[in-house]
């Protein structure tokens, strides 16, 4: 068949993928080539994958294969973004990408059915099956040619056969065989035999061996007029069948050749009428028997879990549900199987195994097919007889505690020549080849930032649903929805948590019900006779998984839950204290029991992370032996903590990175040392962050901790004393709260001369840094003082990066009050050493001094090289909010007339401060600027650069490769 040129989708991105066939992005009429090997394949993993999460892993596999090496990594950004330049050429520098986005440890390629050619071709061909089914041949031979349009070949040339693609790949290919026969039955059922006829010897050449084909030819014959040839082409079929299979024709062909004689010898003329088909019509089909648990509550949020069931159950034999206890497993496979059941003629059964016991899972099954016991055999012999022939859908509920049992008498089942099919659901997979595991996760929470409507999170509309139909006429007003989202984030949106959460609305307010499940998640039980025994409780739903675990699977279950966060397999090996850390973690996840969340970025360890129930349950289950638990995390985070190197050493990156990676283990021990039972090591931890938050911007949270270390100062040492208040005291000075931070600057400064004299590399590091927050303050005489201070330090010490740091917090006190021809060479000598002696943290303080210089002039243009060197010291020490750069860098734009970009940065700039806790505009030029710029653009224009500006971040401010 010839194929005739692909049409535009209908969709309304403006950029579309083909990918049966050579890989190629259009846009309009125009299609290319996504350019070199690496980007075709990154193209086409992410394709197979379409909007769904491509871990980074597995794009430097595809791209790089074996010769992936350690600098694979490093580049892959690089290929990221040349990609990113493909898909949108126009896209603004800076902006963020719409289509290829980044998504926690990898990227997600954003794109409807419309866009993608296998995925508009799959659909076509589901809605051409469904018409036939439905007796509208007409229609269906609309979609099949539409479909067959978009096949240009091979799909995912030239990567087909690539381990990751070639699953994909068959699975199309297969799709287009059906395809192929669903167009000539329509071409039959519109009475066009001829063209058929045209199409099969095409059809057959590629694909002699299926029946369908064969039947349709004999078909086409008849209804041409040639029922001679009908006839001969069974008898062709037949010796074909013999030489290469060695068996007879099937059912379907025999029932052919037998309509055919039945109509010839009833005299029905050769060639068709309208009124009447020369075929008689196939008997009707019976509904199949389904036999599935009733469900009265609808299914919320699992549009894309279905979707992914549907089409696995199309294909493949044995479709697993993995997830941890409460996700919602069994509601989904009930609904899956239901939606499912038109392809099962011959029936859908449930088999609900949480009462088998190990040994008797055959009998489970059997007694719910009621298959008899049988005479002489096993009762597997019985179930492989009973399902022989019969196209059907077994469900099996509930089969983690009965894992091995279920896997032995699913290999006896399925074998080669079952149309049997199977959807199981468990806590972890079957492992059985060919099994495929589909992922379920809890459901979707609302988002945390305020701007977003948290009544479209899943797991929001299921708990208010379900607390609509526990109290009736609740009200939905704002601080009952605030509850209602604080109770779904503290379940981690697991369904069952949920529901019995939504059950004790009747006797508790939500802001109790809050209260009780940050207490206890697991200690929810369901309130009243309800249903589903085996779920009576969240405690006792994850116990059912608890009780098979081995001893070191146990052990670490229960002192991870120490942790209430995400944790890397480091800081479990030093709270765990056992071997093997890293395999008892991975079958934890594989139990369902641990949930995996990748790195945070390209490169770094993969973090885990305990459901809130889970935690629950090991807290419970592990109570009398967690206090050496809690005793080592303190350990580690204080090590954390204590790694940090030198102020501005190009290994500061790495030391912020581990923090992030670990941070809700560092916010558990400080909850211990401040809170629960205070001690010195709190007062040490809450002193040394100051850095972390506030170039995380978390200084909101910083004063939290650092108002808790004040109340119990006197339990630490005078360095440490001496940190804190230094940090108070800057800290509330950039809040604009000058009287109250004051006193604490002061007396810090007092208490130098008491301090040890080995900890001076240590004092005067913090004191220079301390200057570029103050600087930003507006308070220059603090400035002064606290640079005095730190130049006193740096000078007795004779250490060449204390002195870069001490030259650089002198410029800031001097930036104001010199010419700007003085302030660049003076900046641009202090850069330069700051740079020689490898202070990366000096040259990012002398590079806003000269921005500070500059920007007071009207020299926006140089400015905005020294803006360069800013955000590029930040990005290498790893600072990731730092709006006062971002703040000097809009105001240089805005002079050089690029108002747009300077409005962009100015939303992100505020948003910032604000999330910081700091008064803005800091710049005294800042207002007007910003007046100017906006008043330049179109009110319309300029409000879609002020929203796209707030999401961004410092990251996206560096300059393009």
């Amino acid at each position: 068949m010839s194929v005739a040129p692909v049409k535009p989708p209908q969709a309304p991105a403006a950029v579309y993928f083909r990918d049966l066939g050579p890989i190629l992005i259009g846009r309009g009429k125009a299609a290319r080539s996504p350019g070199g090997a690496r980007l075709v394949a990154a193209l086409s993993l992410l394709l197979v994958h379409a909007d769904r999460r491509v871990g980074t892993d597995a794009l430097i596999e595809a791209m790089w294969g074996a010769s992936a090496t350690s600098r694979s990594t490093s580049t892959l950004d690089s290929h990221i973004w040349r990609l990113r330049r493909v898909l949108e050429p126009e896209r603004a520098s800076g902006a963020p990408s719409r289509l290829l986005q980044r998504d926690n440890a990898g990227y997600r390629l954003v794109v409807g059915t419309g866009q993608v050619d296998s995925l508009r071709f799959e659909q076509l061909t589901v809605e051409a099956g469904d018409l036939l089914a439905g007796g509208q041949p007409r229609r269906a031979l609309r979609r099949t040619s539409d479909a067959l349009d978009l096949w240009r070949g091979r799909p995912f040339t030239p990567v087909s056969d690539e381990p990751w693609a070639a699953a994909t790949v068959a699975r199309l290919e297969e799709l287009h065989g059906q395809l192929r026969e669903y167009h000539i039955e329509a071409l039959l059922g519109v009475e066009e035999p001829q063209r058929a006829l045209a199409e099969l010897e095409t059809a057959l050449a590629e694909h002699p061996l299926r029946e369908r084909l064969w039947a349709s030819r004999m078909l086409a014959h008849h209804r041409s007029g040639r029922t001679h040839d009908a006839l001969r082409t069974f008898h062709e079929v037949r010796e074909l069948f013999l030489d290469e299979l060695g068996v007879e024709p099937g059912p379907a062909l025999r029932e052919t050749q037998a309509r055919i004689l039945t109509d010839d010898r009833a005299g029905v003329p050769a060639a068709p009428s309208p009124s009447r088909p020369a075929v008689p019509a196939p008997p009707v089909r019976h509904e199949p028997e389904i036999r599935l648990p009733t469900v009265r509550n609808r299914l919320i949020g699992r549009e894309d879990e279905l979707a992914a069931a549907d089409a696995a159950l199309s294909v493949d034999q044995l479709v697993t549900l993995v997830g941890a206890a409460g996700c919602g497993k069994t509601r989904l496979a009930v609904e899956a199987a239901r939606r499912a059941a038109h392809g099962f003629p011959d029936g859908v059964w449930f088999v609900d195994l949480v009462s088998a016991t190990r040994g008797r899972v055959v009998d489970a099954v059997t007694s719910t097919l009621g298959v008899p016991a049988p005479a002489v055999g096993s009762g597997t012999d019985a179930l492989r007889a009973f399902t022989h022939g019969r196209c059907m859908l077994l469900v099996l509920d509930n089969c983690e505690h009965v894992l091995d049992d279920a896997a032995a008498l699913l290999d006896e089942l399925l074998v080669d020549d079952t149309e049997l099919s199977v959807l199981a659901t468990s806590r972890e997979p079957l492992d059985i080849e060919g099994e495929r595991v589909l992922p379920i996760a809890p459901l979707a929470l609302p988002s945390p930032d305020p701007g977003t409507d948290a009544a479209l999170a899943p797991a929001l509309e299921l708990f208010l649903e379900r607390l609509s139909t526990t109290v009736p006429g609740v009200e939905r007003d704002a601080p009952s929805s605030a509850w209602a989202a604080s109770i779904v984030s503290a379940l981690d949106g697991v369904p069952l948590a949920l529901e019995l959460a939504a059950g004790r609305a009747r006797a508790y307010s939500l802001e109790e019900i809050a209260a009780q499940v940050r207490r206890d998640a697991g200690a929810l039980a369901r309130v009243g006779r309800g249903h589903a025994a085996h779920h009576t409780t969240v405690r006792g739903a994850v116990d059912m998984s608890y009780r098979v675990l081995p001893v070191d699977e146990a052990a670490l279950h229960c002192r991870m839950s120490v942790v209430p966060g995400p944790f890397t397999a480091a800081l479990a090996s030093a709270v765990g204290d056992q071997d093997g850390v890293e395999d008892v973690l991975a079958r934890l996840v594989h139990r369902s029991l641990l949930t995996p969340l990748g790195p945070l970025r390209p490169g770094g360890p993969s973090r885990f992370a305990q459901l809130a129930i889970v935690r629950g349950h090991a807290e419970h289950v592990g109570a009398a032996g967690l206090g050496e638990a809690v005793v080592r995390r303190d350990r580690a985070a204080a090590a954390l903590v204590e790694a940090q190197p030198r102020i501005g050493a190009s290994t500061s990156r790495a030391w912020y990175d581990a923090v992030d990676d670990d941070f809700a283990a560092l916010r558990a021990t400080l909850q211990h040392t401040l809170v629960d039972e205070p001690s010195a090591l709190g007062v040490r931890l809450a002193s040394r962050l100051g850095m972390y938050w506030y170039f995380r911007g978390m200084n909101l949270e910083q004063m939290e901790w650092l108002r808790r270390a004040l109340t119990v100062e006197d339990l630490a040492g005078p360095l440490d004393r001496f940190l804190l208040h230094l940090a108070v005291g800057s800290l509330l000075t950039m809040q604009s709260r000058v009287d109250a931070g004051r006193p604490y600057l002061e007396g810090a400064l007092a208490s130098l001369p008491d301090l040890p004299v080995e900890s001076d590399l240590y004092l005067c590091d913090h004191l220079g840094v301390f200057t570029g927050p103050l600087y930003i303050s507006g308070h220059p005489d603090l400035v002064r003082t606290v640079t005095a201070a730190a130049d006193g330090v740096a000078v007795r010490t004779g250490d060449p990066s204390l002195r870069s740091l001490a030259d650089a917090a002198r410029l800031l006190c001097d930036v104001d009050e010199q010419p700007a021809t003085g302030v660049l060479n003076r900046c641009s000598a202090a850069y330069d050493e700051a740079l020689h002696v490898g202070n990366l943290y000096s040259a990012w303080i002398v590079s806003v001094v000269a921005m500070t210089g500059l920007l007071g002039h009207g020299r926006g243009a140089e400015a905005l090289t020294w803006s360069d060197r800013a955000i590029g010291a930040c990005h290498e020490l790893g600072l990731q909010d730092v709006p006062t750069v971002v703040e000097l860098r809009a105001n240089a734009l805005a002079l050089t007339g690029e108002h747009r970009e300077a409005v962009r940065l100015y939303a992100a700039t505020r948003a910032g401060h604000t999330r910081t806790g700091m008064r803005w505009p800091r710049d005294v030029r800042t207002q007007q600027l910003f007046d100017a710029a906006t008043a330049a653009l179109d009110r319309r224009d300029a409000e879609l650069l002020r929203r796209e500006g707030a999401a961004l971040d410092l990251s996206d401010l560096l300059p393009r490769p």
